[in-house]
C-alpha cells in the first residue's frame, strides 16, 4: 500500500458499473468514484431529469465546471475522454476525485430515458476530432448520411475529417465532384485505400497527437483502414465491425485507444443513435457552413429556409451558390423526413 498517494491527471478510457479504466503517466489503474464525487453525479443525474439543472446541494463540483464563460452543468455520468484527478491506491487501483472540465462532447439520445423527458448522453469527451469513412463503392456513398454527420459535428464544435475509402475500386464521377464540393467548403478530405496503402501516410499524421472518434456506416472497410493505420488493433479490441456497424460497446458509450505515434482513437458505439434530434430548428441551418454568411438575412427573422417568402439561403440556392443537394439535405433534416 502506497502511504504518501500522490495525486495524477489521467484520461478515462472505459467504464462499467461505476468502474473506471484510467490512463496516467504510470500507466493504467482500475478507478472507483470518491464518495463525495458519487454524490456529485446522482445529483446531477437527479436534476436533469426533474429538469433542475445546476441545483445540487452539493455546488463544490458544479461551481467549478465552467467551459467558454458559459453555465455547462455539471455531468450525471463519467465518460470515455474524461480528464480527471485521482488518488493512487496501490500498484493497480486509484480513486477519482475530481472530474476536469469538458473542452468538448459528442451526445446522443439516452437510450434509457423516457420518451418525454429525451436527454443526452454523452458518448465521448474532450474529442478533437470525428474520421467519417464513407467507400467510394461497394457500398455507394450516400452523402445525405454525411451531411447529417457533418452537422452532428458542426453542432458540437468538433473537427470533421472526411475519409474516402476503397479508392483503388472504379467508381462513379458523382464522388470526385462531391469530394470537391465537400473541399471547397473547407472540409478535409482524404482519399485512402488499405490494399494500395493510398493515404495511409496522410491518415497517420491527421490523427497523431488527437483525440478522433472513428465512424461511418458498415461495409465501408473500416476494420482494414484501422489495422492500416495501427495493425492489429481492430481485431485485438474489436474497435469495430463491419458486419454491424455498432462496434464495441461499454455503458459509457465509448472506448479509447491508445495510438503508436501518440494521440487516441474512439470506437463507434451507438453512433447509430447519433441524430439531430438534439439540434434546436432554428439552429440546424448554421450547421451547415455555407449557410452562414445569408442567416439574419430573410424577410422572416424566424425562417427556417424550408418554404417562406424571402428566404434568403433559398435565394441563394436558384442562384446556385448553394448547392441543391446539400440544401434538400437540410431540408430533410430540419422537417424530420430523414431519420
Amino acid at each position: 500500500m502506497i502511504n504518501d498517494p500522490e495525486t495524477l491527471t489521467g484520461v478515462v478510457l472505459n467504464g462499467a458499473h461505476g468502474i473506471y479504466d484510467v490512463h496516467t503517466d504510470i500507466g493504467v489503474l482500475r478507478c472507483t468514484l470518491r464518495g463525495k464525487l458519487k454524490k456529485a453525479f446522482a445529483q446531477a443525474q437527479s436534476a436533469k431529469l426533474t429538469g433542475k439543472a445546476n441545483l445540487y446541494k452539493d455546488k463544490s463540483y458544479a461551481s467549478r465546471y465552467q467551459r467558454n464563460e458559459e453555465d455547462s452543468a455539471f455531468p450525471s455520468r463519467l465518460t470515455a475522454g474524461d480528464y480527471v484527478k485521482l488518488r493512487q491506491l496501490d500498484d493497480n487501483t486509484g480513486l477519482i476525485e475530481e472530474i476536469l472540465p469538458r473542452q468538448s462532447e459528442l451526445l446522443r439520445k439516452d437510450a434509457n430515458a423516457d420518451a418525454k423527458r429525451a436527454s443526452a448522453q454523452t458518448m465521448l469527451a474532450n474529442l478533437d476530432q470525428v474520421l467519417i469513412v464513407f467507400a467510394t463503392t461497394q457500398p455507394e456513398p450516400h452523402f445525405g448520411m454525411l451531411d447529417r454527420y457533418l452537422a452532428i459535428c458542426e453542432s458540437a464544435k468538433v473537427c470533421p475529417i472526411i475519409c474516402l475509402n476503397k479508392v483503388d475500386l472504379p467508381h462513379n464521377q458523382s464522388v470526385e465532384e462531391a469530394a470537391a464540393l465537400y473541399g471547397r467548403l473547407g472540409y478535409t478530405v482524404t482519399w485512402t485505400s488499405p490494399k494500395t496503402g493510398v493515404g495511409i501516410e496522410t491518415l497517420h499524421s491527421l490523427l497523431r497527437e488527437h483525440t478522433s472518434l472513428f465512424t461511418g456506416p458498415s461495409g465501408v472497410g473500416k476494420s482494414s483502414l484501422v489495422n492500416a493505420i495501427e495493425p492489429g488493433m481492430a481485431i485485438k479490441t474489436g474497435l469495430v465491425s463491419d458486419a454491424t456497424g455498432k462496434g464495441r460497446h461499454t455503458t459509457t458509450g465509448s472506448q479509447l485507444y491508445p495510438l503508436s505515434d501518440g494521440g487516441w482513437l474512439a470506437d463507434s458505439a451507438g453512433i447509430r443513435a447519433l441524430a439531430t434530434w438534439d439540434i434546436a430548428p432554428e439552429d440546424l441551418a448554421w450547421c451547415f457552413v455555407e449557410f452562414r454568411p445569408y442567416l439574419g438575412e430573410c424577410f422572416f427573422s424566424d425562417c427556417l429556409h424550408v418554404d417562406e417568402e424571402g428566404c434568403a439561403i433559398r435565394q441563394a440556392v436558384e442562384d446556385e451558390v448553394i448547392n441543391e443537394r446539400r440544401y434538400m439535405s437540410y431540408v430533410r433534416m430540419v422537417t424530420g423526413e430523414e431519420r
